[in-house]
């Protein structure tokens, strides 16, 4: 299935959740926030949110400082 994923198009497998997603590109939850389409999805919700086709997927990085 294709997605945009930070503006490059990637192919991953078909009926993945946002959890899927992670675990296939090997990244962590604990300081990233989730875009589908120009919403937030809450980590409660990605074991339940399954992508589609054409999604725009936005992996937002936290960054400390002060």
């Amino acid at each position: 299935m294709r997605i945009i994923l930070n503006k490059d198009v990637q192919i991953i497998p078909d009926n993945v959740s946002i959890n899927g997603l992670l675990e296939h590109l090997n990244i962590e939850t604990k300081y990233i926030a989730i875009e589908v389409n120009e919403t937030i999805v809450s980590k409660s919700e990605y074991n339940k949110f399954s992508l589609k086709e054409n999604d725009n997927v936005e992996i937002i990085n936290a960054v400390g400082g002060g």
